[in-house]
């Protein structure tokens, strides 16, 4: 099961394991906003199974990560289709 984490302002950030959640959780750097159904049964305890939680603190995004434009990058954008007349395409224009 995959859980979503929430910056400090309520913005999306990343999707991990509910293993990886539990751990901020419980190390205090997160909060549960959202449980699932299924319990994690611990040795002395349980605990619900997050699937949303929030951070304590806020994290600046990292905007640094381009693609780099490719031609089959760009095929597989369009479809493999002409942009202009849309009949199947093999090159780039």
């Amino acid at each position: 099961m995959r859980t979503l984490v929430l910056n400090a302002g309520y913005e999306p950030l990343a999707v991990i394991t509910f293993r990886r959640a539990l751990v901020l959780v419980l190390t205090g750097k997160a909060s549960v906003v959202a449980e699932g159904e299924d319990p994690v049964v611990g040795p002395q305890e349980i605990l619900g199974r997050p699937s949303v939680i929030l951070l304590n603190r806020y994290i600046r995004p990292r905007y640094n990560h381009s693609t780099a434009v490719s031609r089959r990058g760009v095929l597989r954008r369009d479809g493999h289709r002409c942009a202009y007349c849309g009949k199947a395409a093999h090159t780039i224009d």
